[in-house]
């Protein structure tokens, strides 16, 4: 067993609880590393190694970060990252998949509404409508203005003029 595994395995000083963010700062301390080194070696920022180390996980981007930054700094300090993780999935309970982002409605799937469907097939009828009484609309004008056009002989009433004749 290695030393760092002993000391996740091992309980917290009398009055603290044995927490991820203390394990891994005994940690560090103990290999003389100090929080900005760490922060080279894993390339996590400052701020989230002291989230970290004070368990304020909630305050990091997401779960997945959290997780990656936990393995990274596991392996920064020598510990084994999954024990880590095994201590961390246990203190932490189990995981809401909507409090495990910043932004819980983002991967979220939706079911297609309804009503989009409804909407669209009312304007496609309307439309329809629109377009048949301008152009039934239309047809009934020209034969109204064919009919204006027409000569009497053509309507049937015969000629208009006087008769000459017998």
């Amino acid at each position: 067993m290695s030393p760092a595994r002993d000391e996740i395995d091992a309980p917290a000083a009398p009055g603290e609880p044995a927490t991820v963010g203390l394990l891994l700062r005994r940690l560090r301390e103990n290999r003389g590393l100090t929080q900005e080194a760490v922060s080279l070696e894993t390339r996590i920022p400052v701020a989230s190694i002291r989230r970290i180390e004070e368990n304020r996980f909630a305050e990091l981007p997401g779960e997945v970060f959290v997780r990656g930054f936990l393995r990274a700094y596991a392996r920064a300090v020598g510990a084994d990252p999954v024990r880590l993780m095994t201590v961390y999935d246990e203190q932490r309970g189990p995981a809401d998949p909507l409090k495990a982002s910043r932004w819980p409605g983002l991967f979220r799937i939706q079911r297609p509404r309804r009503f989009g469907f409804f909407v669209a097939v009312l304007v496609f009828l309307v439309v329809l409508g629109l377009l048949l009484a301008f152009v039934l609309r239309g047809a009934g004008e020209d034969d109204a203005a064919a009919g204006a056009q027409r000569t009497p002989a053509q309507n049937g009433a015969g000629d208009a003029g006087p008769r000459d004749g017998p």
